[in-house]
């Protein structure tokens, strides 16, 4: 099984000036679905980061917002996401699913929502500054039986993209590490999910969420487990800084620090 690296695309490739960077990078929800991107690709306005490898772009969706309040009498907000997939063989390897506003000129809203208000997760860390206008939340959680059946909306036509390519589903348990940015009426949330067994890992009994084996109360006792966790936590918290510093540059960019590599845990694998 190959080595997975976790990479974040070097600052100093974004740091580029705005008008080539636009000129360059097309909106992945535009583009067709089948696309291949590496390294990172552009949401509306916003640049997501993914993990190392090639990720299809399998769908996109437009929905009206929800947990929003402002001027009603002005075009209501709306959210478009956006998700893509890594296979390796019959097996899933990576998701990522992204989600922001459609159109960045109404951005007059305040924003209701509270992700880091769960507390029950594998990690948290909030780095909000303020309630209404100011949130920046990094979860990671693991999330058991996915795929059992067709979920609603956007992951629907996931499920239906992966049976009609054989991949062995349900997926028994997946890692996922969400960054939700909020700045005033902007949002973007970014979620990455890892399957541990496409990395190696036993990935032990899952019966439900409660009783699994990366429950919060539980994945400690492996110490397999606890390094793929905590790889994905290190994987989280950079790219909840990259979103951060993505959502400060939006004057003409800057030259910063290359961002640092991170790598997730590969389970069997000998230290060193």
């Amino acid at each position: 099984m190959w080595t997975f690296k976790m990479a974040i695309v070097e600052a100093a490739t974004l740091a580029m000036p705005c008008g080539a960077a636009m000129a360059q990078d097309r909106s992945v929800h535009l583009m067709p679905p089948g696309t291949v991107v590496k390294e990172r690709f552009t949401l509306v306005d916003k640049t997501v980061p993914v993990p190392e490898g090639e990720f299809v772009f399998v769908a996109s969706q437009v929905r009206d917002a929800t947990h929003v309040k402002g001027e009603w009498i002005r075009q209501r907000v709306q959210l478009v996401s956006v998700y893509l997939a890594q296979l390796e063989g019959d097996q899933l390897r990576a998701e990522v699913l992204a989600t922001t506003v459609l159109d960045p000129r109404f951005t007059y809203s305040k924003w209701e929502d509270e992700p880091c208000n769960r507390s029950d997760t594998l990690f948290r860390l909030d780095l909000s500054q303020n309630r209404g206008y100011q949130q920046n939340c990094l979860l990671v959680n693991h999330i058991t039986s996915i795929y059992a059946r067709q979920p609603p909306g956007i992951y629907g036509d996931a499920y239906v993209w992966l049976q009609q390519r054989g991949v062995r589903l349900p997926v028994d348990v997946v890692i996922e590490a969400t960054v939700t940015r909020i700045e005033v009426g902007d949002w973007l949330s970014v979620t990455h999910r890892f399957n541990p067994a496409a990395f190696g890992c036993d990935v032990g009994r899952n019966p439900s969420w409660a009783t699994s084996a990366w429950h919060p109360s539980a994945v400690g006792k492996d110490e397999q487990r606890k390094q793929f966790v905590d790889s994905v936590v290190a994987w989280g918290k950079a790219i909840q800084a990259q979103i951060d510093q993505d959502f400060h540059r939006r004057a003409p960019r800057g030259h910063d620090e290359p961002s640092s590599h991170r790598r997730a845990h590969r389970c069997g694998a000998k230290p060193g």
